[in-house]
């Protein structure tokens, strides 16, 4: 009994160690085209597993931004004066994990989505990166080769910080504080900024699902807007730059083809990426599919095989 004992102690043992190891080294690569949902899974994928997050797209909107504020509108003749503001310039990510469920919506259902903060020179941007003017320039930008050289510095950085987030454990002697791994999400992440990722997802969707969501983003976002602002409270009707959702499934169709034929970085599925098609799957379905490959490749158990 005793020697049995001894026994399962070490393998528990041994266990953790490897968990500590898998960790703290662990990166989840999660890229696919605009609004296929990256962003608000990796999120909730960060918060399932304990891990950091790294918004990479908001980067190159906070670029985008420093290019509008400037008045660089064609990023071909200003990429000299943008990649030097955007050398000078600091973005930080805050993270936000909650352990309450929000209200259920059309994006998320009931599952809880961490609140993700974009500040730029230490000025809160989230809303402002967000708008219909930048959605129009950011891939223009993100096409420039010095813009996407420069940014990197940033997402590598960011990534760096982001996987000495602690996170807990339970080991022989209670829970243990480690580091935590990341999860990034973009469009050139796995191919371009984290090859070696031990986890590359390909989230996609059509068109029109993606336009769909998108526009409920902008009308969740003008709600909260009137909900703060009486004064924005007495119409009904999203304001005149809000596109329609045709308009919108435009709009991404377009952003597609500049994403994939662009010269720096296009946007490519990963030879070793799972693809994930999301047009018909719930939010939860996603996040919990996602988190489960990464428990099977870190050799954790697997939370929600009932999916």
């Amino acid at each position: 009994m005793l020697c049995l004992r001894a026994t399962l102690c070490r393998r528990a043992s041994q266990r953790l160690l490897v968990r500590r190891r898998l960790a703290r080294d662990f990166t989840i690569a999660i890229d696919g085209p605009a609004a296929s949902g990256k962003s608000s899974t990796a999120r909730a994928v960060a918060l399932e597993l304990g891990f950091g997050y790294i918004d990479s797209g908001s980067i190159y909107r906070c670029a985008t931004l420093l290019a509008l504020r400037n008045n660089i509108a064609d990023v071909s003749t200003g990429a000299t004066d943008l990649i030097d503001l955007i050398n000078k310039s600091s973005v930080d990510i805050k993270f936000q994990p909650s352990s309450t469920r929000s209200a259920p919506n059309l994006i998320t259902g009931r599952l809880s989505v961490p609140d993700v903060r974009i500040l730029l020179n230490e000025e809160d941007v989230s809303e402002e990166i967000r708008k219909p003017e930048v959605n129009r320039l950011v891939a223009k930008v993100a096409s420039d080769g010095g813009v996407r050289t420069a940014v990197l510095g940033i997402q590598r950085a960011l990534a760096s910080a982001a996987e000495t987030r602690s996170t807990s454990v339970a080991g022989k002697d209670g829970v243990v504080s480690v580091p935590g791994g990341v999860v990034m999400d973009g469009r050139d992440i796995g191919t371009t900024i984290f090859p070696n990722a031990e986890l590359k997802i390909y989230l996609d969707a059509s068109a029109m699902a993606r336009a769909i969501r998108r526009w409920d983003e902008m009308n969740s976002s003008l709600k909260q807007a009137r909900a703060a602002d009486p004064a924005l409270a007495a119409g009904d009707k999203a304001p005149a730059e809000y596109p329609s959702v045709e308009d919108i499934a435009r709009e991404l169709e377009e952003r597609d083809y500049a994403d994939i034929n662009r010269e720096h970085s296009p946007l490519r599925i990963a030879k070793d990426a799972v693809v994930i098609d999301n047009t018909a799957m719930t939010f939860e379905q996603q996040v919990y599919s996602i988190a489960d490959l990464a428990r099977d490749r870190m050799g954790l158990e697997r939370k929600h095989d009932d999916l």
